[in-house]
């Protein structure tokens, strides 16, 4: 039997689940929490349901468990005929000190077939070999905080021929011939043959190709830093994942994909399907709720090459940046083509809010910020984040700092 304050809570703060992955910074995580840091990396900041991560509220309860007792309320009944009684995304803040895996992330039909093919055999093999572990697609939103170095997406057959050229004079002709003067003019025909057999090659063949690239990579004459040393160079990016990774296909990477130089404040889309790996900076990202990850790279994990191949999208794309707009309650939206998450920005100000019919989650980054609905006064500090039911139809927030939020688009 839940009393009647039980029943009248529509907005609950919650406590974040801290991800120790060895490829994050130690102090900007605590910092944001304004604790002290240990040393040790903290990568990433879950807020969200995702049981590889789960928040809980104040009294250390589940948050998936008090929206599944919740659900008409916080979820609302249009979303939970959408989505079932699950939340829809998962809020990420990132610290990203060195390199991520290169990895793709399937589409809704990919993530439901590879799931429902492969979960009869998840009873025999470890849970960090599987590659589906949902059926969910995985589309994501990366805002930064702080200068963001990226790759993303493939470059058009003549960039990416040139680019490898340079690097690889003696045994670019030899493995990739059909680069050189292309029969095929396909791109993603292209694209895709120089993938697989750049993934595909015997070992003393890749051997002989990171050789060389090594070789002439250190006559490049290209600085690791960008001018103004917020960014990373392809060369710089190539030469940190050699560190770690001297025998990896993915070091050709920054010369392949995309390189993308984030300015704090802008924001960039990754659909699924997408090669893309993070490589330094610090952001905001929001996601599908879904761990579908296919490593392809730079990376100790699992690789699964022909998965990998069949889940590619093998087109050149280049990740634009997302268009923000202000919508009539003045926040800024991030635009992203999906309907399974939308991320706004309320600055500094005092914000009316109304129109509501989404569940939100409202995260503070920097200072302070007061929520007020009637009689209900939320404070929230610097690394806090409140939860507010699709049922509270207006409230007023008051931002002395930046506070992100998530929610779900109509």
């Amino acid at each position: 039997m839940k009393t009647p304050m039980e029943l009248s809570v529509n907005m609950v703060k919650i406590t974040p689940k801290v991800q120790p992955y060895p490829w994050g910074d130690d102090s900007f995580i605590p910092s944001l929490l304004g604790k002290k840091p240990d040393g040790k990396p903290q990568a990433e900041l879950w807020f969200g349901t995702h049981p590889g991560g789960e928040s809980a509220l104040p009294d250390s309860e589940p948050l998936g468990d008090f929206l599944r007792d919740h659900d008409k309320e916080f979820l609302g009944e249009e979303q939970v005929k959408r989505h079932g009684k699950e939340l829809p995304f998962l809020l990420k803040v990132l610290a990203i000190a060195q390199p991520l895996s290169l990895q793709v992330h399937p589409s809704a039909e990919q993530a439901l077939h590879g799931y429902t093919e492969e979960l009869p055999r998840h009873v025999d093999i470890p849970q960090d070999q599987w590659n589906y572990k949902d059926g969910r697609q995985k589309a994501e939103v990366l805002y930064a905080l702080t200068p963001v170095t990226a790759m993303c997406g493939f470059l058009p057959i003549a960039k990416l021929s040139a680019n490898l050229l340079r690097l690889l004079p003696y045994q670019f002709p030899l493995v990739f011939p059909f680069l050189q003067e292309p029969e095929e003019k396909d791109e993603a025909r292209l694209l895709q043959r120089f993938f697989t057999t750049l993934y595909t090659l015997e070992q003393e063949q890749r051997k002989l190709l990171l050789t060389e690239f090594k070789e002439n990579l250190e006559l490049l004459q290209e600085d690791s830093y960008t001018v103004d040393g917020n960014w990373l160079t392809p060369g710089g990016i190539a030469r940190l994942c050699l560190e770690s990774y001297p025998d990896d296909p993915g070091v050709f990477a920054p010369f392949f994909l995309h390189v993308l130089h984030l300015k704090p404040g802008e924001a960039v889309y990754l659909e699924p399907r997408t090669l893309h790996a993070y490589v330094r900076g610090h952001g905001i990202e929001l996601m599908s709720n879904s761990d579908n990850v296919l490593r392809g790279g730079l990376t100790n994990k699992k690789v699964d090459v022909p998965e990998l191949l069949q889940t590619l999208a093998f087109k050149a794309y280049n990740a634009g940046l997302c268009p923000q707009i202000r919508d009539t309650n003045n926040r800024l939206n991030i635009l992203a083509p999906t309907d399974d998450f939308l991320l706004g920005v309320y600055e500094r100000g005092t914000y009316h809010v109304g129109n509501r019919f989404s569940i939100e989650f409202l995260l503070c980054s920097e200072g302070t910020a007061e929520v007020v609905k009637d009689n209900q006064t939320h404070k929230l500090a610097q690394g806090e984040c409140l939860v507010v039911a699709s049922s509270v139809d207006s409230y007023r927030i008051t931002v002395k700092g930046k506070v992100f939020s998530a929610s779900v688009p109509g």
